[in-house]
């Protein structure tokens, strides 16, 4: 009876593992990530790399960003699975073989968020909220994880057995890195302009003299 329940036990981990989603987390030439081409929306010290995308060598401001994948059995239950670096080539981050939490199983269509944020940040969404932090976010979309125990489906590659329905970048990156190249995930910060700056001085200079007055 005992052996009978290990091997049952055995044989139900087995095809839990099976049937656990894997996919690649990487990108291609199609859904590269991009800086803003506006270098209103970089730090002043990133202003050069406007149009251009992440690489694996440091900013000159000395912030350095991170890829985030989510994924979910709906667009509304996204959960935080990975995270993983930048390529030397621009815009492509490290691929990484990625086994995805339960209940995100293969097999089935499941939903995928790539997002990009600062690493000051602990989300992309809390670094959009902050001044000065960079942030990222791809459209939400659809893939079919692989369930086996090896192979490992794309999330970019639309043919069969992935059936990703991740768009192809709609910002045009010929010019930087090849006839074809596009952008699809847009990376930027909130930067205060300088008169914000300046009227918030001013305002602290008015506040202080009604203090001594007073």
């Amino acid at each position: 009876m005992k052996q009978t329940f290990l091997t049952v036990t055995a044989t139900l981990a087995c095809v839990a593992a099976f049937a656990q989603g894997r996919v690649i987390n990487g990108n291609d030439s199609l859904h590269l990530a991009y800086y803003s081409t506006d270098s209103n929306q970089l730090l002043p010290q990133d202003a050069a790399l406007a149009g251009t995308g992440p690489t694996s060598a440091p900013l000159a401001s000395g912030h350095s960003l991170i890829e985030d994948l989510y994924a979910g059995t709906s667009s509304s239950s996204l959960v935080f699975v990975s995270s993983t670096t930048w390529q030397a080539t621009p815009g492509r981050w490290v691929n990484a073989n990625t086994i995805l939490p339960s209940p995100i199983v293969g097999g089935v269509a499941q939903f995928f968020q790539i997002q990009v944020r600062d690493s000051l940040a602990a989300t992309a969404s809390q670094a959009q909220a902050n001044n000065n932090q960079y942030y990222g976010f791809s459209q939400i979309f659809t893939a079919v994880p692989n369930s086996g125990a090896i192979s490992y489906n794309s999330l970019t590659a639309t043919s069969a057995p992935a059936n990703s329905t991740w768009a192809n970048g709609s910002q045009d990156l010929s010019a930087l890195y090849g006839a074809g190249a596009r952008g699809a995930i847009l990376i930027q910060a909130n930067v205060p302009e300088p008169t914000t700056f300046a009227l918030g001085g001013l305002g602290f200079a008015a506040f202080a003299i009604l203090r001594r007055r007073k």
